[in-house]
Formats: C-alpha cells, structure tokens, sequence
C-alpha cells in the first residue's frame, strides 16, 4: 500500500509544478482514489457505493494493551521503529534502503511489517525483500488475506528476512480494513507477536560477526489507528523502540514532520534519526532549525516515480550506509548508557531509606522507562547474553505506592501536563488564581472531601500536608475550647492572646505504628520507632499520646481481630480483661463484608469494648492535663484504616470509628493522613468513608495526581478556616511553598481524580449497588483480590496473616520474633518474584503488591496466582 500512496502522490506533485490548473489537478487525482477505493471494495465483495460507511467505521476495542514479558526487548539485536510523518512520505523506500545497506555491511537483518493492507498487492515486506536480496515470509493471519499458507519468518539461511504479521486485503486504514473483513486484531497481540519475532531474530543470529538489525515499519502516520483504533504510537509504546522518523519534504511537510515528531516526543520515544525527502522545497533546512540539534537528519533524493525505485536507491546509498552505521553507533551508545548507570549512581546518589554499604552493584535495578503499571528494566542477568534485555516488571511497589492507571490512561496524564506546561510554566499561587487549580479545588471536594469539606490548601508533599493539617487542628482546638474568639469580629483581641503566648501547648493523640512523614514536625507525630531514633532525628520529641490500636486481617482462613496484648496504652486494661470469654465470639468472622459493616457492628460486646478503653483514656488523659508537666489533647491525627510504613496493618475501621466519635464529642479536632490510603488506593475516594464518620482535616498526596507528578493537599472545613480569619495577617496560615498549586501538578490531578471516576475508563468502578455507575455519590472499587484465594494463602504455614484491602495486597510472613521494619524475611520472595516479572519491594517481613486503582482484576488474579506460588513452601 505504501508503494501505491508513494505513486500516487508523486503523480499529485508533478501535475501541480507542471503548471496545470490546481482544481483540475485535485478533481483528477480525487477521481482516481475514488476509482482505488471502488476497485479494492469489490475485491473484498462490497460495491464502491458502501466506501462511505467504512471510513466511517467506529473503533473496534479500547484499553488492550501488553503485559509484562510480552513486550521484553532482547538488546543484541539494534531495533528500529520506522515512523512516517505522513502517509505516502516513503517509509518503505527507507526501509529498503536500510536493507540493502545492511547487507553490503554484511549485517544480518530482518524486516517487520506488524499491520498491512491492501495485501497482497500491496506488501512492503515484499518490495523490501527483492530490493535486498531476502526471502519474504507472512504469519497465519497475514496468509489469509493473501490466500496462501503461512511462512515461518526465519526461513534459509539468507541473513535477511522481510516479515508481514497481519494483513488485510482492504486498501484502507488497518482499523476500516480489521472491521470490514471481521478479522481484527487486539493490540497486545501486536505487541506480543512483534517482541516474539524480535527475540527469534537475536537467538538466531547470536554468532553473527556484526550486530543485527531489525526494522519494523508502521502503517501510514505516527497517528495512525492500528487494527483496534488506537493510535500506532501508543499500540507499539509497551517496546520504546528508538524510532526512525521519515520526514514529509512536500509543500506542509515541515508542519507534518514537526508534528510527528513532538508526538512521538511527548510519548516517551527516543527519535534516533529522520529520513527526509528533498522534493525541492529545502524543508530539511527548516528542520534543522526546528528539530533538537544532536538529532542527525538523513537527505534523500527527491521520491521516485513509478518504476524507478531501484535506480533511486542505487542514488541513495551512501545516504543510507552512513545511516545504517548511525542507526548502529546509536544502539551501541545506549548499551554503554545503560551498563555505567549503576556505577555513576553509587559514585554520586545518595538513596532515601537506604543503606548504601549494603548495595552492591549488581543490586542497582536500572529503569529505563515506565509503561502504566510497569518498569521497563535493564537488565543483563535475565538475558541470554552480555548485552542484556529491557524487560517490563510490575511496579508491585506503585514507586512508593504512587502509581494510579493503567497504560491507555497515563498519556491522558502527560498531555495534560504537557498543556498546563505550555501555557503557565509555573506562577505564584497566594492571592492568584488559575483554571487548574480551580479544577483541582472542585474535583477534591466534591470526590474525597464531599460532605464536609470546603477548603483545600495545597503544598508539595504529604509530610508537610499533616504539618499543615496540625497547624489548622491546634488553632481549631484553641477555637473550640474557648480560648480564641470564634467571631472574626473579635479577633483583634485574639492577637493579643498569641502576641502573650499564654495559650497552653497541645499535644496530638495518635495510634502506635503510624507514619506520618519524615520532616522534623512530622516525626514528633509519631511514637518512637527506627524511623525516629537518635541516629535519625536527634531533636525527635514524641508530642502525642500514643494508642496500641486493635488490628484487622485474615489469618487461618478467617478476618480477624488481633488485640493489643495489654491494654490500648499502657495505663489501660487489656481488652476483654473481665469477660475473656466472649473474645472468640466478636473477634472472627468469615467474610470481609461482616467484619467491615460498621453498622452491623456498633452494637456489639467488641464495640463497647472499644468504647470503654476509649473513655478511659480521654478520663485518663484529662486527669493529666490538670498538671502542668502533662500537655492537653489538641488533635487526633492517625492514618485512616491501613497503617502504610507500619508495616502494612489494617486497623479494625470500627475501633477508629469509635475513637473518633469520642473525639468529636469533646470538640477534638480531627485530622486523617490520608496521604498514602486516600483518593481509590484502598476501595473508595476517601479512606473515611470506610471507618464511616467524617474527618475535619484530611490530607491527600500520591494519588493525587494519578502518580505522574508530585503535589498534596490538605482539605478542611469551613470551621477550621474560620478559626484563620481575622483582620491581621497573624491570625491566617502563615505556611506556604515556592511551587504551592503549581498549574501542571493542578492540572495533572484534576484529570487524575476525573479519570479515577470515569466508568468508562476505570473498569473497577461500582456504584453502591453493585454495578457500574458514574453519578453515585458512593462510588467503590470492585473486589480486586480474590478473597477465597487470600483465605487459602492465608493458611499456609510460613504465613502470619494476609489483607487483600482495594489496590493493596500485602502478606506478613511468619518470623522469629516480632519481625519488622528492619527484618529482612521478606526479601527472599521479593527476589523470587522477579522470575514473574514482578519487582516488589520488601516490607521488613511484609511482602505487599500494590496495583492501580485502573488496573484489570484479571492482572490483579495473576498477580495473585504468582504470590501465592513463592510462599508455597518447598516440599
């Protein structure tokens, strides 16, 4: 097709420069395209009147993609994209010259057609077999438009092969040509087939004195639909190939070819090359100017007419020898790239929560790309040689439990940060406003802040946003307990109150095994732990009373409460002191559903259990403040249900439930750190909506912005503003960042939070029914861990306990002693898992995966399976 789309428009470009008149050139070659699309319509038997309907023809799937393992990229052979600015630009000319360069170097060499239409009249791999002397072969799908058995694309010993993969007989756009003639193809079959043929090819030719090279030509643009109706630069994202872009030199051809290669920019691809045309309008010359300098852009001789290809590729060829050694230093450029990365990284990084002295080299994982939910990762020890793979991996650690979608949705992420980039850069934020964060603002409250709050403060990250969050409750605590006036009218006497620093210190209440980020103020909210040792934070102050809360999971097959082993602090009694009897009974239970029904469970023995230990502690605690060594209780501040950092503990929701309730009827303000279990990663938007009561002030980060850049914000009500307004400036929030609500992290996280609620594009998505809504203001995630399968793991013997909580899967493992942050138990299964293409990250004695609340539940099930396999002893 593309040698016919060549012809045609050299046939266009001729009659204009002739002089004849524009309108009867356009109407003549419009005749003949109509006379092209008649005839190849009636070879598939539909008359050329039905032309209409199919270019027309909707899209035929959406959100197919790779996963790991099928797109792994085998690096002893230098692959290639061929991309074309345009249709018609020359792509498959390029290729061929490429071919037949290779093989005067002497370098085995194969060509990959993944899509073609028009076939058989039209093959590239054909024509780029006869102009390199190779031996052209089609798979199965490919030898039934031709009508004809399949080749194997590696067959005799010639060192070139020339390969189609699918195939259509319809001379049209892969996505018309799959519809029409009911054979489509997914895009992961793509990707699959096109790695397959690839991996072949290295094995193949592995003794070769010359580095191979593969060249896989695409159909039409770099915007182009595949089979399925995506666009051919996102089906072949999951390779990365680098990418030789085939410039437009025709009238346009700089717009065109500047447009190609931003897209494919703005995808993440490497352009190693261009390939231009001079048709007499200099348009090289423009792109120099235009396009990065150290991009290298190949002349070419002005495209041929019909019948004279060969004599203009035997014009091109020192073109296109150069081009082939280029294409060659530039593979081996990356190799060196990627093989010093780890040692430049040890010279010169210094890693968070790492001890460098026990990294070796070999240890350094290099990523060299990322797709959706995966690594792409170099690595030689899973190859079959020294020049090792890229191979995607599962990021089962959501890169520090950040990451929200899957691969069709994270370039929605990156156009629309590449829009806010383009416009505003970056401005100030106080007193200002722009569209994105006002975007933002909104999608925040009526998503996880719906039903109580009404302002948002943003800041860069979630250590600061509880520090900000504990700034509103203490001035909030001095609201309610009457110490500061509660009409802004009065305020000026407020000043006078701070100016006299008579307001009494505040302490926080907080559970045992939080984390709340690793500033200095943060880590006063937390109780004593490795993390806020003298070696870490000397100044480190433990400002709070902290609660040794009750926890959640399953063990031996059922939910279970494990109670703290004395009382929930340390001047309380045990739990169930007086009635150990009836612990059983309230404790177990065999379904999640049971043991999360809050309402179910508010009138039982465990809830009024909670209830009394609860009281004794504020009883206990307002003894105290009456002293004047002991501070009041300002604020609670916990993470709402799953303790992150701690270890990945469920807190029972219905112990927090209770703790906050009792909060609140002493005028506590309340503050949740929803920074890591927030915004979808544990079922719903908010994480409150789970415990079932309502917070005052809330923070949020990471999936914030669907893990694409960093941002949080802490939410509030308009109680806890207030307590802020005031005619002086002392009396607001004086706290503030040089990047506060920058308008691409703004605009980033109103499309993320959009995205997330998006039935359409977020499978997981249930209204409170059970089935797929988008208006419901109790949206959830459906359940994306089998729970049978949990109770199963959950059984065996090397295992203490499993929670399988929204996007979180984690599995504590059966240790002496109490295990922990510094153990190292986990990192043998961690290790394991990589042979599944998973690259977790070890807890202490956790193992967790974590995946996106986009992510299929068939994905979540295979991860599951591979667990499950790992923890399995051996016999």
């Amino acid at each position: 097709m593309a040698r016919r789309e060549v012809r045609l428009g050299r046939t266009l470009a001729t009659a204009l420069k002739s002089g004849t008149h524009r309108a009867d050139v356009i109407g003549s070659f419009a005749r003949r395209i109509e006379r092209l699309v008649s005839s190849t319509s009636a070879s598939c038997g539909r008359s050329g009147a039905s032309s209409k309907k199919w270019l027309g023809a909707p899209r035929l799937t959406t959100h197919r993609r790779a996963y790991a393992s099928d797109a792994d990229v085998d690096l002893r052979t230098a692959s290639f994209v061929i991309w074309g600015a345009n249709t018609g630009v020359g792509k498959t000319l390029v290729s061929g010259g490429l071919a037949q360069a290779a093989r005067r170097a002497g370098t085995p060499t194969l060509f990959l057609k993944p899509v073609q239409t028009g076939f058989p009249e039209d093959s590239d791999a054909e024509f780029v077999a006869r102009v390199a002397k190779g031996v052209e072969t089609m798979g199965e799908h490919a030898a039934v438009a031709a009508s004809t058995s399949p080749s194997g694309p590696f067959e005799g010993e010639t060192p070139m092969w020339a390969h189609t993969i699918y195939a259509w007989r319809k001379a049209a756009g892969p996505h018309v040509s799959a519809a029409l003639e009911g054979r489509p193809v997914m895009d992961e079959e793509i990707v699959r087939m096109t790695g397959k043929y690839l991996q072949e090819f290295a094995n193949k030719t592995c003794g070769s004195d010359s580095r191979p090279l593969a060249l896989i030509e695409t159909a039409g643009g770099v915007a182009s639909p595949g089979p399925s109706g995506n666009l051919q630069c996102e089906l072949l994202r999951a390779l990365r190939l680098p990418a030789i872009l085939v410039g437009d030199g025709s009238l346009g051809g700089i717009s065109t070819t500047t447009a190609a290669y931003e897209s494919l920019y703005a995808r993440g691809y490497d352009i190693v090359a261009i390939a231009m045309a001079d048709d007499g309008l200099a348009n090289h010359k423009a792109m120099v100017n235009i396009l990065p300098r150290q991009t290298p852009i190949t002349i070419l001789p002005a495209l041929p007419l019909q019948g004279e290809a060969d004599a203009w590729l035997e014009k091109s060829k020192p073109a296109f020898d150069n081009l082939v050694q280029q294409l060659i230093n530039s593979h081996e450029g990356r190799l060196e790239t990627l093989r010093k990365l780890p040692d430049e990284a040890l010279k010169t990084f210094w890693w968070p929560f790492t001890q460098h002295a026990m990294v070796e080299r070999d240890a350094v994982t290099v990523i060299d790309g990322r797709y959706g939910e995966d690594f792409a990762i170099y690595a030689k020890s899973a190859g079959v040689s020294h020049d090792g793979s890229v191979l995607l991996r599962f990021d089962g650690a959501a890169s520090w439990w950040t990451q929200g979608f899957s691969p069709e949705l994270q370039q929605e992420l990156v156009s629309t940060a590449t829009h806010a980039a383009g416009r505003y850069g970056h401005v100030m934020f106080p007193e200002n406003v722009h569209e994105p964060a006002v975007n933002a603002t909104k999608a925040l409250l009526e998503g996880p802040g719906r039903g109580w709050a009404s302002r948002v403060f943003y800041s860069d990250n979630g250590s600061t946003a509880t520090e900000v969050g504990l700034k509103m409750a203490f001035r909030k605590y001095y609201v309610n307990a009457g110490l500061l006036a509660k009409d802004g009218d009065q305020r000026a006497e407020d000043l006078k109150i701070l100016g006299r620093k008579d307001l009494p210190p505040l302490r926080i209440l907080a559970l045992d095994g939080s984390y709340h980020g690793d500033t200095l103020g943060a880590m006063d909210m937390q109780s004593p732990s490795i993390f806020t040792g003298p070696m870490q934070t000397p100044w480190y102050q433990p400002r709070g009373l902290f609660l040794h809360p009750p926890s959640l999971a399953i063990r031996n097959g059922h939910w279970t409460v494990a109670l703290p082993s004395t009382g929930i602090t340390p001047d309380t009694d045990p739990l169930f002191s007086e009635n150990a009897h009836d612990v059983s009974v309230h404790t177990s239970w065999k379904n999640k559903a049971d043991a999360f029904d809050m309402s179910a469970r508010q009138d039982t023995p465990l809830a009024r259990e909670y209830t009394r230990a609860i009281e004794s502690v504020f009883e206990q605690a307002e003894r105290d403040a009456k002293s004047a060594s002991i501070s009041h209780i300002g604020a609670l501040i916990m993470e709402p249900v799953l303790h992150g950092a701690g270890g990945m503990v469920l807190v029972d929701p219905l112990f927090q439930n209770i703790l906050m309730k009792a909060c609140r009827a002493r005028s506590i303000p309340i503050v949740l750190d929803e920074v890591f279990a927030g915004i979808w990663r544990l079922g719903t938007e908010g994480a409150w909506e789970i415990i079932g009561e309502k917070p005052d002030i809330s923070c949020y980060a990471k999936l914030l912005t669907g893990g694409l850049m960093p941002m949080s914000a802490t939410l509030a009500t308009e109680d806890v503003y207030s307590a802020f307004y005031g005619p002086g400036k002392e009396q607001g929030l004086l706290h503030g960042h040089s990047y506060t609500a920058y308008p691409m992290g703004c605009a980033v996280a109103a499309k993320a939070l959009s995205l997330y609620k998006d039935a359409g594009k977020n499978p997981n998505l249930i209204g409170s029914s059970g089935k797929e809504s988008a208006s419901s203001p109790a949206l959830s995630l459906g359940e994306l861990w089998d729970e049978d399968k949990l109770k199963e793991m959950s059984k065996l013997s090397n295992v203490r306990r499993v929670i399988g909580q929204g996007c979180v899967l984690a599995v504590e493992l059966e240790v002496e002693g109490d295990g922990g942050y510094s153990s190292n138990a986990a990192r043998e299964v961690v290790m394991r898992l990589r042979n599944h293409s998973i690259q977790a990250r070890p807890l202490g004695n956790v193992v967790y995966l974590m995946c996106a609340p986009t992510t299929s539940k068939s994905r979540c099930d295979r991860l599951l399976v591979s667990l499950t396999k790992e923890l399995r002893p051996i016999p």
